[in-house]
């Protein structure tokens, strides 16, 4: 049962991940950064995404934390 909790954990923060666009090399960032500001000057794009992968992100983290807590104790 663990084992399945953290894989769902796991592809929890792999799609929070790949929404955010951290997964790729720091000059690729520097130029989606630009692109998107270019192409969506108010942001809404941006926060629309950063909602999504805050959202990803925590639920990874509600999936993981007990197992690592239940591990040590």
């Amino acid at each position: 049962m663990t084992n399945i909790l953290f894989i769902i954990g796991v592809v929890f923060i792999v799609l929070a991940i790949i929404i955010s666009g951290i997964g790729v090399s720091g000059d690729r960032i520097r130029a989606n950064y630009y692109n998107e500001r270019d192409a969506d000057p108010v942001g809404k794009d941006g926060k629309i995404r950063l909602k999504w992968t805050l959202i990803f992100f925590i639920c990874g983290v509600i999936f993981i934390l007990p197992i690592i807590i239940s591990h040590f104790l």
